[in-house]
């Protein structure tokens, strides 16, 4: 009996240890050392563990209608700017005797246009990739915490494929978007404002082949990226569920008494890695969505101000010009799509890991 109570209490005592030590494990501490320079400022008091996290929405949505208040006054001088440089031209129309606006006009309406798309083009550009990179490097410390206490709480294969499946997709979709897509969108951006001055077919049919080409990209990506992880997911949660369940019964029926002991133990263990990978989650995905917040909010303004404009212009204006600010608006439109694409694959990915069963 003496020996038996010792076995208990020194199982027992393992197990609470093991939990004592387990957020030291997952070294939480490293997601804090590698946050982004954009959300230090959010989250600077929060904690993994999941301390403080209420505090930081207030903080995100303060910061998001600052950050959309100073985006629209900023785009709305460049509405304007588009717009008149649009009725300008047009008013040529009512000096010339013909009725036609003349040619050289409507180079010069290019041009302005053009001047003033790319005058921040390379800042709106980089606005984009930038926040793909900073969400891959994040990624990098975030999904192993992640993935370490979902394998805690019981889903060991559903862990490494999830975060597999998550690391190979954003990889290749930084790899796309620094060889192809940003390429893509300067080509797409350079072809429509030569397809505007000259009006050549050839130039119409190659930008929007390119523009297709960028699409298609993040399309294919997330595809197969959400569907390889809902299957790999089908597949590795009815494994691990399995395999849990045979070590159970393997433990009570060696250990008719202290076995059932020792699995209401370990089911205790993985409860606590559950709510902690829950926690760190939450962590994880605030941060996150402060890294792809701005660049968000300001890309989607300067989307939606010159898909206005392009609809404004296409009222006054010859045809060229309004579809020349229309090709621009879907250039940027890209930019936001790429942005969206880093996200949502970060975000699934952690909805995923926290939603792994606990087996």
């Amino acid at each position: 009996m003496t020996m038996l109570l010792t076995v208990i209490l020194g199982a027992c005592l393992a197990f609470s240890v093991k939990a004592v030590s387990l957020e030291e494990a997952l070294d939480v501490e490293e997601l804090i050392n590698a946050l982004p320079e954009e959300a230090e400022e959010y989250m600077s008091y929060a904690s993994p563990t999941g301390k403080d996290l209420e505090g930081i929405w207030e903080k995100i949505n303060e910061s998001a209608k600052d950050m959309l208040r100073r985006a629209m006054s900023k785009e709305m001088r460049t509405a304007g700017l588009l717009v008149i440089v649009c009725v300008l031209t047009a008013l040529s129309d009512t000096m010339d005797a013909s009725g036609n606006t003349p040619q050289y006009v409507l180079m010069a309406g290019v041009a302005a246009i053009g001047a003033a798309a790319m005058e921040d083009f390379d800042y709106y550009l980089n606005l984009g990739s930038g926040s793909v990179r900073t969400v891959t490097d994040y990624s990098k410390a975030l999904l192993p915490v992640l993935a370490s206490a979902a394998a805690a709480a019981g889903s060991v294969s559903g862990a490494a494929a999830r975060y597999g499946a998550t690391a190979l997709f954003l990889d290749l979709l930084t790899q796309a978007a620094d060889a192809v897509i940003v390429p893509g969108i300067c080509a797409c951006a350079a072809l429509s404002v030569a397809d505007a001055a000259v009006g050549n077919q050839a130039l119409k049919t190659a930008k929007k082949l390119v523009r297709s080409i960028c699409r298609l990209m993040m399309i294919v990506l997330c595809t197969a990226y959400t569907a390889w992880l809902s299957f790999s997911g089908i597949v590795t949660d009815s494994a691990d569920a399995v395999t849990a369940r045979m070590a159970k019964t393997a433990v009570s029926a060696a250990l008719p008494v202290v076995g059932g002991i020792l699995s209401d133990a370990a089911g205790t263990l993985a409860a606590a890695a559950a709510s902690l990978r829950t926690a760190v989650g939450t962590y994880g995905a605030l941060a996150v969505l402060c890294v792809c917040l701005g660049p968000f909010i300001k890309l989607g303004c300067r989307y939606l101000v010159f898909k206005t404009s392009a609809a404004l212009c296409g009222c006054v204006s010859d045809q060229r010009l309004s579809g020349l600010v229309e090709d621009l608006s879907g250039c940027f439109g890209i930019v936001l799509a790429l942005n969206g694409t880093a996200a949502v694959m970060i975000f699934t990915s952690i909805y995923s890991l926290i939603r792994a069963a606990i087996v």
